[in-house]
This record gives structure tokens, sequence and C-alpha cells, in this order.
């Protein structure tokens, strides 16, 4: 018997051995014979892959498997319905048994009622906002056209101003009923209302079978095709403009079809169309929020498309839409230079006047329906205008800087410059800080020394969109400066609105005539123009409406 010890230490000794004689011959080796060995290695290593690599595989033809995505997702609503369930007259059954000890009531006179009754007593057919016996809410649990709240208690009012409105209209303006009293007040007319429902006629007809609304609105046309064709990367923001027309006359995707006011025998039924237009915007948001293609000015887009998703939330509390709305604000949030406002890209380090009015828009709606961002939004959003407004004069507004003067491109340079950046900062200033004696609101003289032309060169849609809701707010319905501009306004638009000698165009508006036409098309036309008509009540009065 062996050693146990003695074999390990020749064990240990053999192993030594080995080694050095392995290093001695790779260090007396040429080095090509090295390389040799090293190469042999390789190849057998990689021919030993590639056999295994045949287990499994099937001789014959390779095909090419492309992974196309799949149609957007599209998001459905619950279908309308009442705001009551009707179970009848209760009849008094004494002989049946009660299930709880309240009284059963009786009222042998009693009819089933065919409409609803606002809190001002307006025969409205369905219920509006807020009353202007309430200036103010506590958020709470209860959705709709109400807002979110739990009880009512006097106060500061948390919306666009901090004045009752008058005629009970509450967050959004009097869209939901009593729309007569309030564009007689504002000094609209018969003739305007019918201009709005004309154009909302021509929009739904327009509008693409997914949903969406083209700016080129490619074979929408019923008969002779409409012309004034935008440009496509603009669908996004044309779609979202549309939507807010509707939206800004009362209409959602809970509406009813109704009466036509101004064509006896013809109905309007809108609220499949803001559905679908809905459903086109919500389908096409990317999962950061972004809504639309990322194009070259895809936050002009995204900020309207997200303009029109939180005023649909706000008035209907619909939870479908509650999501991506707030998607929507925080995308909106996240693109904003820090500290200042937005352009035309995501956190571009550029910002520029026209884009963040949009923006701030954007954020004034998701604050009224309750959704959730920062005040430094706000706060860069002010930060911005503050550092592009002139402290003297007519506290002019820039575009891109101070002292920017006429904003344009190659389409429209020979058009006479306007204040529309003046326009856009006085509508922003009083959303946000609703400060009447703040210096800056001194811009709203430079606008009413320039109100509407329908002249060549002079037409500018943008402008006479922003300049009537910042004046409107400012001191409408009676004050000077909105009398001084609203007569103007309306005889520029209702006139030139194309009508039944028309055809296919009645109820829109010609972009050839329009300083930005060229970039939005019809649908960019007649929407936007649709939306300064409704000035009179798609939003309470900030300051109250005994403004003087």
């Amino acid at each position: 018997m062996s050693d146990g010890n003695a074999d390990l230490d020749e064990l240990q000794q053999y192993q030594e051995t080995t080694a050095q004689g392995r290093t001695r011959l790779f260090s007396n080796a040429p080095w090509w014979v090295i390389s040799a060995g090293l190469h042999v290695v390789l190849l057998l290593g990689a021919a030993l892959v590639y056999v295994e690599s045949l287990h499994g595989i099937e001789t014959g033809p390779t095909d090419i498997v492309m992974h196309i995505p799949g149609p957007p997702k599209i998001v459905e609503f619950d279908l309308p319905r009442d705001e009551f369930t009707r179970k009848g007259i209760p009849r008094d059954e004494p002989n049946s048994p009660a299930s709880n000890d309240e009284p059963i009531i009786f009222f042998p006179d009693a009819k089933p009622s065919d409409h609803n009754e606002s809190d001002d007593n307006e025969d409205t057919r369905q219920m509006k906002g807020d009353s202007r016996n309430f200036l103010s809410h506590i958020p709470g649990q209860s959705t709709g056209f109400r807002g979110t709240q739990l009880s009512k208690v006097p106060g500061v009012y948390s919306s666009m101003g901090v004045g009752g409105g008058g005629g009970g209209s509450g967050r959004y303006g009097g869209r939901f009923g009593g729309r007569e009293n309030l564009y007689k007040r504002g000094g609209g007319s018969i003739a305007t209302e019918s201009a709005v429902t004309a154009a909302l006629k021509w929009l739904a007809r327009h509008q693409n079978a997914d949903g969406s609304w083209g700016a080129s609105f490619p074979d929408r046309c019923a008969s002779a095709r409409c012309t004034g064709t935008g440009q496509r990367e603009f669908d996004p923001g044309v779609t979202g403009l549309s939507l807010l027309a509707f939206l800004g006359a009362g209409y959602t995707q809970l509406s009813k079809p109704e009466q036509d006011p101004v064509i006896p025998g013809e109905v309007l039924d809108f609220g499949p169309v803001v559905r679908k237009g809905l459903q086109w915007l919500m389908a096409h948001q990317d999962p950061e929020g972004c809504l639309g293609e990322r194009g070259p000015k895809h936050m002009y887009n995204h900020a309207i498309a997200a303009l029109a998703l939180c005023e649909d939330y706000g008035m209907t509390g619909a939870q479908v839409v509650k999501d991506p709305a707030q998607r929507s604000i925080d995308f909106l949030v996240a693109s904003q230079n820090p500290g200042r406002g937005w352009r035309y890209s995501a956190r571009c380090n550029d910002n520029d006047t026209s884009v963040t009015g949009w923006a701030v828009m954007a954020l004034k709606s998701a604050e009224l329906s309750e959704l959730v961002f920062p005040r430094t939004a706000y706060d860069g959003a002010m930060a911005w205008l503050n550092e592009v407004t002139e402290t003297n004069g007519y506290y002019a507004v820039g575009y891109n800087q101070k002292g920017t003067g006429l904003v344009y491109d190659e389409h429209n340079r020979e058009f006479a410059y306007t204040p529309a950046m003046q326009a856009v900062a006085v509508m922003s200033r009083i959303f946000v800080n609703k400060k009447k004696n703040d210096p800056a609101l001194g811009s709203v003289h430079a606008i009413v020394g320039q109100v509407p032309e329908w002249k060549p060169r002079r037409v500018d849609f943008y402008y006479w969109y922003y300049a009537s809701l910042a004046l409107f707010q400012y001191d409408g319905p009676k004050g000077p400066l909105w009398s001084k501009w609203n007569e103007p306004m309306k005889n520029a638009l209702v006139p030139h609105q194309k009508t039944g000698k028309d055809a296919c165009g009645n109820g829109s508006w010609d972009p050839a005539e329009d300083r930005w036409g060229h970039e939005g098309g019809r649908v960019y036309a007649t929407a936007i123009n649709a939306l300064t008509l409704e000035v009179y009540y798609r939003y309470q009065n900030v300051f109250g409406a005994g403004n003087k």
C-alpha cells in the first residue's frame, strides 16, 4: 500500500512540471506556430457552433417577416342616456307592503317632464353650469356639467375669473343653454348664431371616416371639391380645433339629435361627430402623452388637441377622457422650456409667444377641469411674456424676442402688421393672473386700434380670434373697447361666410384670403372663425358680466 502523502506530492510535482513544460514550449516556439494554433482552435469552435445551429433549423426557402404596427386602438364611449331614468308616476297603493318607513308619495296631477330646468329656471332641455348665486366650489366627488364638486360656499370662484359671469353660465360659459340671452347681451345676433351652426354643419360634412379632420380634407366633398387645402402635418391641430368649435357651442359626445334652429325640419346630430373626433385623438396619443405625430411643429398640434380633450372632460366628466387628457397635460408640462415657454418641439430651448398662448389655454382648461399640473408651468409662461413685453406705450409683445415686428413666412410677408402677440399676451395674463390693473393689459388699446377688415392682405383669422377672446374678457359684454371691436368683427366674418349658392362650401370661409390659411386650409379657417363667433358664451367673464 503506497503512502498517500507521497502520491499527492507526486501529482503536484507532475502538474507543476507539465505547466512549466507548456510554458517553455510556447516561449520557445516560433510566433507563426502559435498563431496557426490559435486559428485552428477558432475554426474548430466556429464549426461546432455552425453544426449545433443546424439542429432545429429547417432547410428550404427563407421568408422575411416584417412586423407592421396594427391600427390605432379606438376607445369606446358609453352611449348617451337620459339624466334621469323615469319609472312612471308614483302611485298610492295602500295594500302593497312598504319596503321602508318612508311614506308613499302620490301626486295626482303630476305629469312626466320632457326636459330639465337649470338653476336659473331657464327652459334649456339640459342642465347648465353653475348658478350665478354660487361663486365658488369645493372639489369633491360629483363630475359632469357642474364640475367636480361636493358643495358650494360663497367666495372666489375657481374658474376663469373672480366674478359670477352672469346668466348662470359657470366655468364653460353658457354653452349648455340660455345662449340666446348671452349672445344678445354681448352684441351677437341671430346672424352670428346662424353662422356658427352653418360652420359646424360644414365641419361635420368634411370629417374623415376615421374621425379626424384633414387640413387637405381629401374626398370629403359632397359635390364640387372645396378649394383651400392646407398642409397635412397640421391634421392633429385642425382636428382639435374642429372639436373645440363643437364644444364651444355646447355639443359633446353626449349630445342627442335636435332640431336645426335655422332650417325647420332639419336635424342636427353632432354627438357622433364629437365622439369620433375624440376617439381619433386618443388613438393617436403616444405613450408619453403626445397627441399626433412629432413633426416639425408638433407642439402647435399637441397644445390645441390637449385643449380639446381637457374641455371635453371638464364638460362631461367622461372617465374615458380623463386619463388621456391628464397625460396630454403631463406631456405639455414636460415639453416646456425650464422657466420659460414653448415652441415647435419639446424642450427645444427656444420660445415663442404663439405656441405659449395655446399652451396657456390648455393649462387653463386643465385647471377648470381639475386635472393636475405644477404652478411652475404658469410661472414659466408669465416669465416668457414678461421677457418679450415692452414696458411702455401699448406694451408691445414680441414673437420670439422683445421688439419682434411682423410675424410672417414666405407666403404672407406682404400682409399688414397686426398686434396678434399683444392679443395672445392679454388673454394669457387675464386667464392666469386675473388682475385688471395689470399695466401690461394696456395692450388692449393697440388691439382696438386695428379692428377687423375684410380687405386684401388684412384678413387674419388668428388675430381676430385671440383679440375677440382677449377684449371680451377684458371689458365685455358691455364695455367700450368690446363694443368698438365687436361690430367690425361681425361685419368682417358673417357676410364673407360661404352660403348655399357655394354648394359644398356652404358654411365655410375661404382660407386663401387669410394670413395663415395656407397652413391649416379651409378646415382651420372654418373652425377658428366659428370659435370667434362663439365668444359671447364660450367662457365666463373673468372680471364679471357688468364690465364698463
